[in-house]
């Protein structure tokens, strides 16, 4: 069980996207909750495909991470990969998934002590936006915000409104090292970061593509903050604790079987459990 720190630390959990390969930060996450006792940390950042399993995770929901990832998601009325106008059906994902077969309590979100923050796309200006659950009145506008971390471009082929702007799930919105920094910014001095993704030629080239046919604004936003991403670094007193699978996953962004999401959610899980440096920032012996 973790313990209390006798200096508050602030604690910030961090997952980057991935698609179906976040079926990893799933198994870690379950890890984290009911092997390390550990539930309420400072801050909760997530984006694309990692953002149901923190919202799950904030409600204390942890048998609906299991169930969703190794059993439910595994329908090809989810994904399709010959459907090719929508091969990720975000809104079943959303509508059915999480609002109805297996419902995200946002009530419990929301109580708790722990702020979710939900990374997405401004599909027009290219501004990378986090959307807190704690600013949010009306709890469906959560969904929503879920809704637009998870709409990829070449799989989902939809924006989602918000505030009046359109957003979407880009590769800056689902990227650890983003999700690290705006960890720090909001103070974080321990950060435990899960990464789901390793490099990848299909998917970054559709995006590569996709990127070249946005408008002028976007695309020069866009590369300005990964410029800023990539001459970043984690300043002195900040403590990350990195977990990733080490020789890459069975599944990729929108190819998987069932037996493979099970594999991926176990390595997730065992990996977590093994991990020296996070048990020792959490003060477990």
């Amino acid at each position: 069980m973790a313990k209390k720190n006798s200096r508050k630390d602030i604690v910030a959990v961090v997952g980057s996207g991935g698609g179906m390969s976040c079926s990893y930060a799933a198994g870690a996450m379950v890890a984290l909750a009911t092997e390390y006792r550990f539930t309420e940390p400072d801050f909760l950042i997530a984006g694309s495909g990692s953002t149901g399993t923190f919202a799950y995770y904030a409600a204390k929901q942890y048998d609906a991470i299991t169930r969703v990832w190794t059993d439910t998601v595994f329908t090809s009325k989810f994904l399709n990969r010959f459907r090719f106008w929508r091969i990720l059906d975000i809104d079943y994902l959303i509508d059915v998934i999480m609002k109805r077969d297996n419902a995200v309590d946002m009530r419990l979100v929301q109580e708790s002590p722990s702020e979710l923050l939900i990374a997405a796309t401004d599909a027009d200006s290219g501004d990378l936006v986090y959307f807190s659950d704690k600013d949010r009145e009306d709890q469906e506008e959560i969904f929503e915000l879920l809704r637009a971390s998870k709409a990829m471009p070449v799989a989902f082929n939809k924006f989602i409104s918000i505030d009046g702007h359109r957003y979407c799930d880009t590769e800056l919105s689902a990227s650890l090292r983003m999700h690290i920094r705006e960890a720090v910014r909001r103070g974080a001095t321990k950060i435990i970061a899960i990464n789901n993704v390793v490099p990848r030629i299909e998917s970054s080239t559709a995006m590569a593509v996709w990127n070249r046919f946005r408008p002028k604004t976007f695309r020069s936003r866009y590369k300005e903050q990964w410029k800023e991403l990539t001459e970043y670094r984690v300043p002195a007193g900040v403590r990350v604790e990195l977990l990733e699978p080490k020789n890459g996953t069975p599944v990729s962004t929108i190819q998987s079987t069932k037996k493979s999401i099970q594999k991926t959610y176990a390595m997730g899980y065992r990996d977590m459990l093994n991990h020296k440096g996070i048990r020792d920032l959490l003060g477990i012996n």
